[in-house]
């Protein structure tokens, strides 16, 4: 037996009851039915489902997928379509929306079994990875360190809130940017530091940078740093990119820089 609570939004009152019917056959408890797109928006938040049960073909403005994408951005709540069209054109609608399995009626208990738990499974285990990635960024973003992030080739993929502010520059400004781009490292003379990303794409081992390396910011300042450059690798050791941890040593003040960027 399960402890899942459906909800039915479904305009079909006869096909409705029946649905009742066959679900608490199978242990399910029917936790609220709606007739429309609108009803359901309003008044699942009041008795909050598991599970959405969603026909697809609903009467009035929202139909089941748009309903159905609007559940998930309010609620975040899997949906299972129930549907007697099995055009390309409804398919291919219903299969962008997240967290989503998909019926075509006539169906049979077990069809209907199959869905609702596999719909519910995924679900969980999605949750707990949103939970996961939710933590992970938390403590990206409390850094008191700037962490920049790039893929494979350099360019920028993840900026915390202190390298923003180290940088000068906001994430959204520079995402899928190269590194060398936004950021330049230079010795207490001006000239520009090499780089260490090739040799640690080589290695695939970390390395410090220079005890005398200063960054020029985006506004022309000039800040002492330490810090390190990691490669970023999957559980195999595959290389995915690169992980900047730097930290300002001293307050910055103006330099005029010379040479180009390298970094």
């Amino acid at each position: 037996m399960t402890n899942i609570r459906i909800a039915l939004v479904e305009d079909d009152t006869i096909l409705c009851d029946l649905l009742k019917i066959r679900l608490a056959k199978m242990g399910y408890k029917v936790s609220g039915v709606y007739t429309s797109g609108e009803e359901a928006i309003s008044g699942l938040g009041d008795n909050l489902p598991d599970l959405v049960l969603m026909d697809i073909s609903l009467s009035g403005k929202l139909d089941g997928v748009v309903t159905a994408q609007l559940v998930q951005t309010q609620y975040t709540l899997p949906v299972v379509f129930l549907t007697a069209n099995t055009d390309p054109a409804t398919f291919e609608r219903a299969k962008i929306t997240e967290e989503c399995e998909y019926i075509v009626k006539p169906f049979t208990d077990k069809d209907l079994f199959i869905a609702i738990e596999l719909a519910y499974h995924k679900f969980t285990l999605n949750r707990g990875m949103r939970a996961r990635h939710l933590y992970l960024e938390r403590i990206v973003r409390s850094l008191d360190d700037a962490m920049i992030a790039t893929d494979e080739e350099g360019f920028v993929t993840l900026m915390n809130p202190a390298a923003e502010e180290l940088i000068g520059t906001p994430f959204k400004s520079v995402q899928k940017l190269h590194f060398r781009e936004i950021v330049t490292v230079i010795d207490e003379g001006g000239r520009v530091v090499e780089s260490p990303v090739d040799r640690v794409k080589t290695g695939l081992e970390p390395l410090d940078f220079p005890k005398d390396a200063f960054l020029v910011s985006a506004k022309g300042d000039k800040i002492q740093i330490r810090g390190s450059v990691s490669p970023l690798k999957d559980e195999k050791g595959n290389y995915l990119g690169i992980i900047f941890l730097i930290s300002p040593i001293n307050k910055p003040h103006f330099l005029q820089y010379t040479g180009k960027r390298k970094f």
